[in-house]
């Protein structure tokens, strides 16, 4: 085997179906064993399905106490010990052949340290291109980051040498692969993009990313990459979108009746970055 793949899960009942499903694509992924590693999460666990998952022979199963999905990527490659791994959302899945395409494109690319691909988003039974812009990636992984965010939990194969455990160990809430983007692409690691698709994405409900706790995530992520010293294009691009994520927590917080927290969150957009100017037509609203 060269691939470990990990699936995290909390083992829940309500997602039998599709945490059987994920693994089933990734046995269809690869003509060649892939090493399957389901990392169950917590303590709240169906002990049918635990039971069900620890009889497989085709899979690995580990547990950590904690429900956490970061723990449980860390658990999870801190034993890899193949030469390549990636990950996979338990309600999420692979295309056929999806591994063969990306180990093909790792092994062949001279020095390549992580591939990452197309992909369908799937709403409401209709699939979805998520990316426009992967045949840029290779070129200037940094700055097509701000124009697409090329990496998530189902699109990626990574070389184990290249990304050790420290990548996993300092996640950012809310935005993990964004930072584990930001800090490869930091780094200098050599990252290849394609336009074919090669998983899908399962849109649930209660998306978190409606949420201000969310929001408020992006402007501490620009901050952690400020922190960091890009070059000075990066710089200017990451204050513009700090300068906008403080506009969207004022929206949010002028619409949940917070005008005092609305207003601070305003200042702070119309100062972060000279862009920033473009939201002053707002401020009759604010105050209005």
């Amino acid at each position: 085997m060269s691939i470990t793949t990990i699936v995290a899960t909390l083992c829940d009942p309500f997602r039998r179906d599709f945490l059987l499903r994920a693994i089933e694509s990734i046995h269809q992924a690869s003509e060649r064993p892939v090493r399957i590693l389901v990392v169950v999460n917590g303590q709240s666990f169906d002990k049918d399905l635990l039971a069900l998952l620890t009889e497989r022979e085709d899979i690995e199963v580990v547990q950590i106490a904690e429900g956490s999905l970061t723990k449980a990527h860390i658990a999870g490659r801190r034993l890899v010990d193949t030469e390549f791994f990636s990950f996979l959302d338990d309600d999420d899945e692979y295309l056929p052949g999806a591994l063969d395409l990306r180990l093909g494109l790792i092994e062949t690319r001279n020095g390549a340290d992580v591939v990452v691909t197309n992909g369908f988003a799937c709403r409401a039974g209709e699939d979805r291109l998520m990316y426009t812009r992967m045949a840029g990636v290779d070129a200037q992984p940094l700055n097509e980051l701000f124009e697409e965010n090329w990496l998530n939990s189902g699109n990626h194969l990574f070389r184990t040498a290249s990304v050790p455990s420290r990548y996993f160990e300092d996640p950012h809430p809310y935005m993990e692969w964004t930072w584990l983007a930001f800090r490869m692409a930091f780094e200098g690691k050599k990252i290849v993009g394609t336009d074919v698709p090669t998983f899908r994405i399962n849109d649930t409900p209660g998306s978190l990313s409606k949420s201000v706790t969310f929001i408020s995530s992006n402007i501490s992520l620009y901050r952690r990459m400020l922190a960091l010293k890009p070059q000075r294009k990066i710089v200017s691009v990451i204050g513009k979108r700090l300068c906008n994520a403080w506009h969207d927590v004022s929206v949010f917080e002028l619409s949940a009746g917070n005008r005092a927290k609305a207003v601070s969150a305003h200042i702070r957009s119309l100062t972060s970055h000279p862009s920033g100017l473009r939201f002053l037509s707002y401020t009759r609203r604010l105050l209005g």
